[in-house]
């Protein structure tokens, strides 16, 4: 008859007790990547312009929700048919995006602004009607995005912003006069107590991205949306309502590193943790402000699966798309750039659910 040590008989009964725990339910399988309660991947397109071809792509690529992007306007035939005609693609909006919210009208508080409510208000009862989870806003008006395109020390296109660059050389006052924070406080009220109760009735949750890049005056504008206290009182604004929430912007919460209030992760913990984050910008940036340039993923300065690990931690179930896709030659249409990052986020986000749940 075979004898066994001692050792490998302890070892074969840890193995087959393991083993009897998988089998009945003890052990915590991975959660599936498409399960309704996961955080989600998505990437923003232009149903104005996407083709045949861009959806299958995003197919193949292993995507199943969006963010749908219609330009000025979207009547309720325009998303109808869009929703039709991304289902033979297994795909599905998550957050439905219609510009009036930018009219100047509205974030200025200038003449005609109720007439553009009224429009963004359709919009957001047609979102509803077709079960669509939320549409995102932002208000900053008076904003410079860049200050020149430059090559990484990895070698891509990617825009770069500085704050001596700007205010030496490209700052200018934009309008007819400056606009104080207490005026744009003044305007973005007005709006959100007109819009929310429509989108809290078609139950489509508003989420408020944050001002790229996080500096409190631009070009004779005020930024409100700067810093943890700005946020903080959005949400008083609204209520506190379970239908308001945010867009968190990672790239634009990164750039203003240690001055914001709350880092990252804090965000995430405060308004994540109670369901109030409804849309993630999954990018990175080389460095807080004074000056930043955009990277990949994988290549600034924030640890991004820290952040995929703290989305799960906090039970988040917003849908997460990459932005401001830096430059890869040879990719015209930034297909390369878009598989890069969303692989490089379903890496993250399995990683994330092994380890979390």
């Amino acid at each position: 008859m075979m004898t066994i040590s001692r050792r490998k008989a302890v070892r074969l009964a840890m193995a087959a007790t393991a083993l009897s725990r998988f089998t009945a339910g003890g052990a915590t399988p991975r959660k599936a990547e498409h399960d309704p309660d996961n955080t989600k991947i998505a990437t923003l397109i232009d149903m104005r312009r996407a083709t045949d071809d861009d959806l299958l792509f995003l197919r193949q690529i292993g995507l199943r929700w969006i963010h749908a992007g219609f330009g000025d306007d979207a009547p309720y035939d325009q998303i109808k048919a869009a929703i039709e005609r991304l289902a033979k693609f297994g795909l599905k909006i998550h957050c439905g995006i219609i510009d009036t919210y930018r009219s100047l009208r509205i974030q200025l508080g200038q003449p005609g602004r109720d007439q553009d409510i009224e429009k963004f208000q359709t919009f957001l009862k047609d979102l509803g009607r077709f079960g669509i989870f939320s549409s995102k806003i932002d208000f900053h008006p008076g904003n410079t995005y860049t200050t020149q395109m430059i090559e990484s020390p990895r070698g891509y296109r990617s825009r770069e912003f500085s704050v001596d660059e700007f205010r030496k050389k490209t700052e200018k006052q934009k309008y007819e006069r400056v606009y104080t924070a207490e005026d744009i406080w003044s305007y973005y009220t007005y709006f959100i107590k007109a819009v929310l109760p429509v989108a809290e009735k078609a139950d489509v949750r508003l989420a408020l991205h944050p001002d790229d890049p996080p500096l409190p005056m631009m070009n004779g504008v005020a930024k409100i949306f700067t810093h943890y206290d700005g946020i903080k009182r959005a949400d008083a604004v609204a209520g506190h309502s379970k239908h308001w929430g945010l867009t968190l912007c990672v790239g634009t919460w990164s750039e203003g590193g240690d001055k914001m209030g709350k880092d990252v992760f804090g965000m995430i913990n405060d308004f994540g943790a109670r369901g109030k984050i409804f849309a993630v910008h999954f990018r990175n940036v080389s460095s807080p402000l004074p000056t930043f340039h955009e990277t990949f993923p994988d290549d600034g300065y924030l640890d991004m699966y820290e952040v995929m690990k703290a989305f799960r931690k906090a039970k988040c179930t917003a849908s997460l798309i990459p932005d401001h896709y830096p430059g890869i030659t040879g990719d015209k249409n930034r297909r390369i750039a878009e598989a890069y990052s969303i692989a490089y986020m379903r890496a993250l986000l399995r990683r994330a659910n092994e380890e979390v749940g």
